[in-house]
């Protein structure tokens, strides 16, 4: 009897997965999702973007067709106010947003209209390291070299502004901000053209992609939580840390570049779609096509599960309030 009652459970169980995984092919056949790329046309992110639009749509049920709409600004806080507040909570519509939007509301002194906490996290395709890179023509061979001299410093949102500033308010870099570029792409013009010496807060997967390797530029820190064993020899952030409250607000302003280019829908997604998501994205991870797509083009792949960023978000919202006022005075941001 016992036994009868356990197939009769086991068949329940078996029917009603059966009839979700049904349920989310019939929302997706023939709809179009609608990812949200916060991110200028041309740059890194925004060929993150469009590698994972190309093959995620055939790992999720109904095989959706997947098409990316750029909608920078803010460093992509304008794009994540969007998907929060605005996208249609059914799964059709996500967004792929830069990671400092999980630290920003916390720190304060920016726009954004969302608790991060809340949104349906999806996954990331890799963590980034941010560097600090010079024109080979330029007189800057390491960050050391900006202690003793000024270097005209390009910025073009959040991460190229707020690393440099803080930057020169940890450590005593002499980094000149020069704002109003708008995105990567423009600034390694704007370095081509000397316009700028170099610009600091982007990512090295993102340079590489865009051909802008080390024969190219002057690679003189990177910032990340550990050191990149790409770089070598190339002075890492956390070396420079004269305090203990130093290293602790390096590690928040600059710790989201673990989750970089995070994907999210919005809060309340229905759970068997945000199912089908993550596991759709996670599948087009291991996909050997997109592998060597990533491969060709310098992009790193290597994926952050959806419920990793939730826990690490959750994390960053515990942050003392004493700790996020004082990052935000060296960001010169408003106290949150």
């Amino acid at each position: 009897m016992i036994v009868r009652h356990l197939a009769i459970v086991l068949a329940v169980l078996l029917f009603a997965a059966v009839a979700r995984a049904d349920d989310v092919a019939d929302f997706y056949r023939g709809r179009t999702l609608t990812l949200i790329a916060g991110f200028n046309v041309g740059g890194g992110a925004d060929a993150y973007a469009r590698l994972i639009a190309r093959h995620l749509g055939m790992y999720i049920p109904g095989s959706p067709n997947v098409v990316v709409k750029n909608m920078q600004g803010a460093g992509s806080v304008l794009a994540a106010n969007h998907v929060f507040n605005v996208s249609p909570r059914d799964g059709s519509e996500i967004g792929l947003f830069a990671g400092n939007i999980v630290v920003d509301p916390v720190i304060g002194g920016v726009p954004a209209k969302y608790d991060a906490r809340r949104f349906s996290w999806i996954g990331a395709p890799a963590s980034e390291t941010s560097i600090c890179l010079a024109s080979p023509a330029s007189q800057f061979r390491t960050i050391d070299d900006t202690f003793t001299a000024e270097m005209i410093t390009g910025t073009a949102g959040t991460s190229t502004y707020d690393f440099p500033v803080v930057l020169n308010n940890v450590l005593g870099t002499r980094l000149k901000l020069v704002k109003g570029y708008a995105g990567s792409a423009a600034l390694r013009l704007a370095m081509e053209r000397r316009e700028i010496d170099g610009f600091c807060g982007v990512g090295l997967s993102s340079m590489r992609a865009a051909g802008l390797t080390e024969g190219r530029a002057n690679i003189l820190l990177q910032m990340a939580l550990k050191p990149n064993p790409q770089l070598p020899g190339v002075p890492f952030v956390m070396d420079y840390a004269r305090r203990d409250e130093d290293r602790a607000i390096m590690r928040l302003v600059f710790g989201w570049t673990d989750l970089e280019r995070p994907l999210a829908a919005p809060p309340a997604t229905p759970a068997e779609r945000l199912a089908a998501l993550r596991a759709g994205f996670e599948a087009a991870m291991r996909d050997g096509a997109l592998i060597a797509e990533a491969e060709a083009g310098g992009l790193a792949i290597a994926p952050m599960q959806g419920a990793a960023i939730a826990g690490f978000v959750e994390d960053v919202y515990q942050t003392p309030p004493a700790l996020a006022a004082k990052a935000a005075q060296w960001l010169g941001r408003a106290a949150p």
